[in-house]
């Protein structure tokens, strides 16, 4: 059987057992929602908001004296932007490391008196720049708005530090959005968990069908026997199964009719 053969006799099973993979597809939604409401913990989320700024207390470049002192102090600013942009991933990766999940937590535990270590604030901190800009943004993501709250409002105070102190006061870090407290929880994304689980249903679904229909090695029809050995078929035999129901039934009501004439 050649493979435009093959793909026909799959697409018409996955048809003919459309059924099955509605089945498990719901089944699959079913089993999403369920791990969502039981395996799901809330979670809530406050964000900080950094601008950094290049400090050059030399000012090297540019002349208020000379004529051109306005377009030479504009290139000064551009180049500490451009500074800074392309330093930003390198400040995010020394503020995720131990060493700096550490300070925070002890900053934290100084503040409100609590125990929390390193790997608690490490699994609650993520950080990313913003596009084109010189600033970057720290979510803060745990099981409880007031937690979440209290790291970020550490944060504000924590970064500016620990930036001036890595790079010598070359670069420093200010808030531009300090943080609320959340008021909810986040959503839980049911629809995105449902929807996933009815993929991976119909994925199972049609993965069965698809191995039964290359595996079957029965003859169907007289097409498939020719396909299969490349010979002619010269005659097939018929069915009497039907035939022979039928003229079952007929004897049974002929018996019964005969019976009750005699009666």
């Amino acid at each position: 059987m050649n493979i435009d053969a093959n793909v026909q006799k799959i697409l018409f099973a996955l048809l003919r057992r459309w059924k099955l993979l509605v089945v498990f597809m719901l089944i699959g939604v079913l089993l999403g929602y369920v791990y969502t409401s039981h395996f799901t913990t809330q979670t809530y989320s406050s964000n900080v908001l950094y601008l950094c700024q290049a400090v050059d207390n030399s000012d090297e470049i540019g002349d208020q004296n000379n004529s051109n002192g306005t377009s030479n102090t504009r290139i000064s600013n551009t180049s500490k932007m451009n500074y800074v942009q392309n330093m930003m991933p390198t400040y995010i990766a020394l503020m995720s490391t131990n060493e700096f999940y550490q300070t925070v937590a002890d900053d934290l535990n100084k503040q409100y008196g609590s125990g929390y270590s390193a790997g608690t604030i490490s699994g609650a901190i993520t950080m990313e720049p913003v596009e084109d800009t010189a600033m970057f943004k720290v979510t803060i993501t745990t099981n409880g708005s007031d937690l979440s709250y209290n790291i970020a409002n550490q944060l504000e105070s924590t970064v500016p530090r620990y930036m001036k102190s890595m790079n010598d006061g070359l670069v420093k870090a200010t808030v531009a959005d300090k943080a609320l407290k959340a008021e909810a929880a986040e959503s839980l994304g049911y629809p995105k968990k449902c929807a996933f689980g009815g993929i991976i249903g119909i994925l199972l679904a049609g993965a069965y069908v698809v191995l039964r229909t290359l595996f079957d090695v029965r003859i169907r029809s007289s097409d498939e026997l020719t396909d299969k050995y490349n010979i002619p078929v010269l005659g097939s035999i018929p069915s009497f199964e039907s035939k022979s129901s039928t003229l079952q039934t007929m004897t049974s009501a002929n018996n019964k009719k005969e019976k009750e004439d005699k009666e």
